[in-house]
C-alpha cells in the first residue's frame, strides 16, 4: 500500500512537470511565430518554390519562394499589430469607462455643549494611588 502511494505522488509530480511544460510551450509559441513561419517555409522550400512561388515561371529564377516567406511573415505581423491594436482598444475601454458625478451633500453638525467621550456609571472596584516615576539617568 506504501508503495501505491509513492507511485502515485511521482506520478502526480510527474504529470504537473508536463503540464507546466505544455503552459510554456502554449504560452511561447505566440513569441515564436515568426520561428514556426521559418522552419516550416525551410522544410517545403522546394515545393513553395515550384508551386506558390510568384516568379516559378520565369528563367534563372533566383527567389526560391521567399516571396511567399515574406508574405507570410509581412501577414503575420498584421494580424500581430491587429492583436495589439484590439489589446489597446480594451484596455482604453476599461480605463475610459463613463465617469458618474457623485452629488455630495453637507451635513450639517449639531452642536453640543459637552462630548462625552466615555462614559462609566459603575463605582471603581479599588482605587491606586501609586504613580509611575520613569528611571533617572
Amino acid at each position: 500500500m506504501i508503495v501505491k502511494l509513492s507511485n502515485l505522488n511521482l506520478q502526480e509530480k510527474h504529470l504537473n512537470f508536463l503540464f507546466s511544460i505544455f503552459l510554456t510551450f502554449t504560452l511561447l509559441l505566440n513569441s515564436f511565430s515568426n520561428i514556426v513561419i521559418y522552419v516550416n517555409f525551410k522544410i517545403n522550400q522546394n515545393e513553395i518554390a515550384k508551386t506558390l512561388c510568384v516568379l516559378r515561371k520565369q528563367k534563372n529564377n533566383t527567389c526560391n519562394g521567399h516571396c511567399v516567406l515574406r508574405a507570410e511573415l509581412k501577414k503575420q505581423a498584421n494580424n500581430e499589430k491587429k492583436y495589439e491594436n484590439t489589446l489597446k482598444e480594451k484596455t482604453e475601454s476599461i480605463y475610459t469607462i463613463a465617469s458618474t458625478e457623485y452629488q455630495l451633500n453637507p451635513i450639517l453638525f449639531a452642536e453640543f455643549d459637552k462630548v462625552v467621550i466615555f462614559e462609566y456609571n459603575s463605582k471603581p472596584n479599588s482605587v491606586s494611588f501609586s504613580i509611575f516615576h520613569p528611571p533617572t539617568v
